[in-house]
């Protein structure tokens, strides 16, 4: 029984460390981490209304990265062929901290994607491609999206994107109406 003891910590070590693992479930973030404000989003790259919501709030956050923190969930929705690949190409190009400019082009070029498109995507923003491709092949972050697709539907999401400020569903309203909100917290 002492020696089970011994080797659990040793275990959750090295389970830590490896990709999928619960290490790496922490959402992808931009802004202050230490802010009063966080803003949770679950989106999905082929969502249309993600594509045009999503960046404008990460733009307001990277122009005020002071006001909030912003979080970013994956919630591929099943109707969307490549929304799940989609999401694990995303998390390998987060791999070479390149998220939010692989998910950016994806969300700008909706109707582009297919599986060779997310390989075009890793080439525009010169990844590593041996990594990128091991990554995705392997399904590296799988774990990592059904985790948060899981947050998602225990959280009963309408669809997407669904916005949370301060852990409260809100709706998007237009980015100055979205600030201003935020600034009033």
């Amino acid at each position: 029984m002492k020696k089970i003891f011994l080797l659990l910590p040793v275990a959750f070590f090295f389970l830590s460390a490896c990709p999928g693992s619960t290490a790496d479930m922490n959402p992808h973030h931009l802004g202050n981490s230490d802010a009063k404000v966080l803003i949770e989003v679950f989106s999905d790259p082929q969502c249309p209304a993600c594509g045009i919501i999503v960046p404008q709030a990460e733009e307001m956050v990277r122009e005020n990265p002071d006001l909030a923190r912003f979080d970013y969930y994956h919630f591929p929705l099943s109707y969307h062929p490549y929304a799940f690949i989609a999401a694990e190409a995303s998390e390998c190009a987060g791999d070479q901290g390149k998220f939010f400019d692989y998910l950016n082009t994806l969300y700008a070029n909706q109707s582009s994607i297919s599986e060779d498109y997310l390989y075009n995507v890793a080439d525009s923003l010169n990844l590593d491609r041996s990594k990128f491709d091991v990554c995705l092949e392997n399904h590296e972050f799988k774990d990592k999206i059904m985790s948060q697709l899981a947050e998602g539907t225990r959280r009963g999401l309408p669809g997407t994107p669904t916005f949370y400020v301060n852990g409260q569903q809100v709706r998007w309203n237009g980015v100055d109406t979205f600030k201003a909100y935020l600034e009033s917290l």
